[in-house]
């Protein structure tokens, strides 16, 4: 609690304010002013930080709050800051205060695409995430977050964020579950020549050093797939190589389909994908437990930089967390025990964060019974 004037009441009718402190939050200074002469106020501008309750209080005669104002701020925010085709995104909508009147929500601008299969939700705290999978350029201007009070909306965040067509020499990381639903799209274009050869080769997780070709292709040709080590999973998506586009996807993805995936068009290497994958295994794996705990484990394939793992409950707040740091002989799980009690409440998420933004989602379910 901040006090931030004081108004004295002049013969006229007129009202003198003075600041209480000056030294204070120079932002808030600049943006909130006296309504000349009266006990209003005017805030120009107001950023996030700004939310809060503003209340006036009469000192004299005596002491009651006279106006109390509620004002609510939300921040939406994207990671990475620089997309490309293919790659994934992670937006956040943070909500200055969450009453119980109030929710968030990410909305998709077309209805009819609310359910799509490469986004996930999930809040944490006064934060809701949506997490876009294989971003393309349709998506830049598609996603909002939208604050409902009693079930009326009452406000939107728009997400709007840049997504880059040329794969040339780009890198990045992809985060995916080894679930039934998990999705690969190995996604490889060239926007500015033609080549009349191409390959996909994979380096798994285990064997870092020994690239493997899975899929390969000339031009005008039908893409050939090695299915040595993912037999139907691994499909093409195109039929023939038109000497630009030469993606295949791997359905579903498996918890050792891990490592380093690289699409090479003629002697050029264009894009190279690092997967990382998560899984969540229990203990007992028994359908029917009558136990006093199940005990659910997170595990990650590869730490390559600081992220954590995190489970979260079906309120959305974290019942357990680790960091991990990639050293020599680090346990990349974590343990979650769930006891017999709270069997009912069903729905746990094990979470990848890094850099403060979840990268996958693993859901973990348990039927009351213990199924």
């Amino acid at each position: 609690m901040q006090q931030l004037l004081t108004f004295h009441k002049r013969s006229s009718g007129r009202w003198d304010a003075q600041w209480n402190d000056q030294t204070g939050d120079q932002d808030l200074y600049r943006k909130v002013r006296q309504d000349s002469g009266t006990i209003n106020l005017i805030i120009y501008n107001p950023t996030f930080k700004l939310a809060g309750s503003f209340i006036l209080t009469q000192t004299q005669p005596s002491n009651k709050t006279l106006k109390l104002y509620e004002l609510f701020g939300i921040k939406v925010e994207r990671s990475p800051q620089r997309a490309v085709v293919g790659s994934d995104v992670t937006l956040s909508c943070t909500i200055s205060k969450l009453s119980d009147t109030v929710s968030l929500q990410w909305k998709h601008r077309n209805s009819s695409q609310q359910d799509r299969r490469n986004t996930d939700q999930i809040r944490l705290n006064n934060t809701v995430y949506l997490i876009v999978r294989h971003v393309a350029i349709e998506d830049q201007e598609l996603y909002t977050c939208e604050v409902q009070e009693n079930g009326s909306s009452i406000l939107t965040g728009k997400a709007h964020f840049s997504v880059y067509p040329d794969l040339y020499q780009e890198s990045y990381t992809l985060y995916r579950s080894g679930t039934d639903r998990s999705e690969l799209d190995l996604i490889c274009r060239s926007v500015a020549s033609t080549y009349n050869a191409a390959a996909w080769t994979w380096s798994s997780h285990h064997l870092p050093n020994q690239e493997k070709k899975i899929a390969t292709a000339s031009k005008s040709q039908p893409i050939d797939v090695n299915r040595t080590d993912f037999g139907s999973r691994l499909v093409p998506t195109v039929g023939h190589f038109n000497g630009r586009t030469f993606s295949v996807r791997i359905v579903p993805v498996l918890f050792d389909d891990a490592g380093v995936y690289t699409c090479s068009l003629g002697s050029r290497k264009f894009v190279t994908i690092k997967l990382i994958t998560v899984k969540v295994t229990a203990e007992p794996s028994d359908a029917e437990t009558e136990g006093d705990t199940v005990t659910p484990t997170c595990s990650v394939s590869d730490v390559t930089e600081p992220m954590r793992l995190v489970w979260i409950n079906s309120d959305g707040r974290t019942v357990g967390e680790k960091t991990l740091n990639g050293r020599n002989g680090e346990e990349k799980s974590l343990r979650l025990i769930i006891q017999k009690a709270d069997r009912g409440r069903g729905n746990w998420i094990c979470a990848v964060f890094y850099q403060n933004r979840p990268q996958v989602l693993v859901p973990y379910y348990l039927e009351p019974s213990g199924k």
